[in-house]
């Protein structure tokens, strides 16, 4: 790959990662509310389907990665 591929692929990754970021904050936030006492955003979250949002954003995140894995190396 040359340098303009990879620099490509680093965009990517950190885009995945900033996708990632966004899940774990997110859940981090219903953690705590959950862990205080307040278990009205553990309820909206799995009553209203938002963990569904989550698990997509994290498979596509999943998919992120391995497309970047394969670009680099197509034969691992």
């Amino acid at each position: 790959m040359t340098n303009s591929e990879l620099v490509e692929q680093a965009k990517n990754l950190s885009a995945a990662r900033d996708n990632l970021q966004m899940a774990i904050d997110y859940l981090d936030m219903v953690s705590a509310s959950v862990n205080s006492g307040d278990t009205w955003a553990g309820q909206l979250f799995f009553s209203n389907h938002r963990a569904g949002n989550v698990v997509e954003n994290m498979q596509n995140v999943a998919d992120s990665i391995m497309a970047v894995s394969n670009d680099i190396c197509p034969e691992d």
